[in-house]
């Protein structure tokens, strides 16, 4: 079989994706005799566009989930969560008054 020399994306992350539902890759089963380890992620910063720093960012955190669960660790890495949500928040209101004449 010859190798494609372009990446075909719904090729490979439909394999890919089916594989991780049928290994249930995507459900957590908590072992309370680990030493837990998580790490939360916020949702890139909705006042800016993405840049080089949220790709090292995210790189980091990769690399540290995958340390902390060589390491024996139960390790919990949860994207999207917002830890102040200061700047969603302004962006929403912004939003709503403009659109909507709320607020």
């Amino acid at each position: 079989m010859a190798l494609s020399t372009k990446y075909n994306p719904t090729e490979v992350e439909n394999k890919w994706y089916q594989y991780w539902l049928k290994e249930n890759f995507f459900q957590a089963k908590v072992n309370p005799a680990k030493e837990p380890f998580c790490i939360v992620i916020p949702p890139p910063n909705v006042t800016g566009v993405l840049h080089m720093g949220h790709m090292l960012n995210n790189t980091i955190q990769d690399v540290l989930i995958r340390k902390a669960r060589m390491e024996g660790k139960e390790a919990c890495w949860v994207p999207g969560t917002d830890h102040a949500s200061i700047a969603t928040e302004a962006r929403v209101v912004a939003m709503l008054r403009e659109k909507e004449s709320k607020i």
